[in-house]
């Protein structure tokens, strides 16, 4: 059916702004009002626009759900306008009107379009004029300082709240509930994947497990390796109080706790954060069960996974270009099956779980970073000029770095990943490689005393495959 153009298509729109329900009261109340208006004055409506859940004064927010949907449809000329509660719904930010303005303006001069309209309760806009532009403009401008203000308050507020370890959030992090505290069906969740990222798998395995466990981010997105990272790097985990991505301080320097505590220690913490760092020399996963922890045993170069066919592989050095010999090689599935008979030998035997070891730099960690403290309280107080106390604080902290390594690296360490001999075949590839790489030092492959013979390969050899396993660590 033909649209009457002489009866205006005006588009209801409601927004509101922090609300964690699915759809917020006050947007239903809003519409109540806006739907009459459009019939008092002559317009059609069509269907709703509405963005729950969505401020209109900060910048990085987007209405994607309301706002931008109806001004896509105007510029496409499937409505004349629209209609809202109060032009503070509409309007907080003055680029989004300038946005509106240019194109009504458009619409109206260029193409022809009848006028557009902008309709309130207590006032309708004509935003091609200028006289309605300028109104429009300051009370845009008026809302925009309220807004302002307003949001000076709560920043502070939140703010003082969290240098006393209140930390208030309206996106929790993944293992929290809402009211901040640890949930504990999640927290054994982020628990397994430090365990995982300490043996050596990557975010992107465990993201793709989440995944297939149907497990979502805290607002119930989808899991990605980035998701995975952020969880397990944000301060928060260690309990450090932290306001708007800072970590905040005591006055001596030490950083504030959070009330209602973390999951790990900050030492656990700077580790995962040294381990999950970007870094271009991280190692890619590998095809082959064994890639990890071959060498050659003429050459000690790493042997590399090479697939013959559809069913048959085998390990071989690596070509002299690539900085090997390239004259070692054996049969891909007979090693694979000896070293995994190994494995699950050694995962059948029970294990003592050994007391984890104090790393040997911490206790001068802990110096170093309240010596930093300490030159920092004297130079606020103006007992030490600046000229003295940053070049000491430098020297510091460059040994603090070194120190900080050298326990992240203790730490990993003491990190096991060792599994049940049950769980080996359900283990995905990547989960295999961790576990070899803690219980051997290297596979090492001697050379084969023999050559193909009449074009057939010498039967495997057992003996060419020498496994150092690596030594436990001494308490």
């Amino acid at each position: 059916m033909k649209h009457d153009i002489s009866t205006p298509r005006i588009a209801p729109y409601a927004r509101i702004s922090d609300s964690d329900e699915e759809r917020a009261p006050g947007l239903d109340r809003q519409l109540r009002t806006v739907m009459p208006l459009i019939a008092s004055r002559g317009g059609d409506p069509t269907h709703e626009y509405v963005d729950n859940d969505k401020s209109a004064f900060k910048e990085d927010v987007i209405r994607d759900e309301g706002f931008e949907p109806w001004l896509a449809d105007f510029i496409a000329g499937e409505n004349d306008g629209i209609a809202a509660f109060d032009l503070d719904r509409l309007f907080r930010q003055p680029l989004d009107l300038e946005r509106v303005i240019k194109a009504y303006c458009h619409a109206y001069r260029k193409q022809g379009r009848q006028k557009p309209v902008l309709w309130l309760p207590a006032m309708s806009l004509d935003l091609t004029d200028e006289d309605g532009q300028t109104i429009a403009r300051m009370l845009v401008a008026v809302a925009n300082q309220a807004s302002a203000k307003t949001s000076k308050r709560i920043v502070t507020f939140y703010r003082d709240e969290a240098l006393k370890g209140k930390i208030f959030s309206p996106y929790p992090a993944f293992y929290r509930n809402k009211d901040g505290s640890i949930n504990e069906d999640k927290a054994v969740i982020a628990h397994k994947a430090i365990a995982d990222v300490f043996a050596g798998i990557r975010p992107t395995t465990i993201a793709e497990e989440w995944r297939k466990n149907g497990i979502t981010t805290a607002r119930g997105g989808r899991v990605v390796s980035e998701t995975v990272r952020r969880i397990l790097i944000a301060p928060g985990i260690a309990g450090l109080a932290v306001y708007k991505g800072e970590i905040l301080l005591h006055d001596n320097g030490e950083p504030i706790e959070r009330e209602d505590g973390g999951l790990i220690d900050v030492a656990t913490w700077r580790a995962l954060c040294e381990l999950l760092k970007p870094r271009r020399d991280r190692n890619r996963p590998t095809k082959g069960l064994l890639s990890r922890t071959l060498r050659c045993g003429r050459c000690g170069s790493y042997m590399v996974h090479m697939r013959k066919n559809d069913t048959f592989f085998t390990y071989n050095c690596r070509s002299q270009d690539s900085g090997g010999c390239g004259l070692t090689a054996i049969s891909g599935p007979r090693l694979e099956e000896q070293i995994t008979c190994l494995v699950l030998a050694y995962l059948d035997q029970p294990i003592e779980a050994a007391e984890p070891e104090v790393a040997p730099g911490t206790a001068r960690l802990d110096e170093v970073t309240a010596k930093i403290a300490e030159l920092m309280t004297a130079y606020r107080a103006g007992d030490m000029s600046g000229s003295i106390v940053f070049p000491s604080i430098k020297e510091l902290e460059d040994e603090q770095k070194k120190l900080r390594s050298q326990v992240a690296q203790q730490v990993r360490k003491a990190k096991h990943v060792t599994s049940a001999a049950e769980e080996w075949p359900t283990l995905a590839l990547e989960r295999k490689q961790a576990i070899l790489d803690e219980l051997f030092e290297a596979i090492v492959i001697a050379p084969a005393k023999n050559v193909r013979i009449k074009g057939v390969q010498t039967v495997y050899d057992e003996n060419r495959v020498t496994v150092v396993w690596r030594q436990p660590s001494k308490s």
